[in-house]
């Protein structure tokens, strides 16, 4: 008694279905043209490369009392890793490889921490 595929889906089903399928297709492919799917913050961290020491630790005033470390290649940065509970220190080297979407922290040459720049 098996049914036939033309039994199960009368001609108006059919044409309902692929109808649902062909705009749902065309909406991906306009969404994507549109560039939704597209991650700019995560592509700039993974081409993001740097090797870098906190040269100095101070809390910014006038920022709302940030935590922030001062790296040797002249940028700053918030000394604030919640997800972590790591505070930075004088002489800790950060090292960002490319295509890696996490920062690692060393403290006189050993790991101690892996932080996903990513993480908000």
């Amino acid at each position: 008694m098996a049914q036939d595929v033309n039994e199960i889906f009368r001609k108006k089903d059919k044409i309902v279905i692929g109808g649902m399928l062909i705009f749902v297709f065309s909406l991906i492919i306009v969404l994507n043209f549109f560039g939704y799917f597209e991650d700019v913050e995560r592509d700039e961290i993974l081409n993001n490369e740097f090797r870098t020491t906190v040269i100095e630790t101070y809390v910014d005033y006038s920022e709302h009392r940030n935590p922030i470390v001062k790296l040797s290649n002249g940028e700053n940065m918030v000394n604030f890793f919640p997800k972590s509970n790591i505070e930075l220190i004088v002489g800790d080297s950060l090292v960002k490889r490319k295509k890696s979407t996490d920062m690692l922290v060393f403290r006189k040459k050993t790991l101690i921490y892996s932080v996903s720049l990513l993480d908000k």
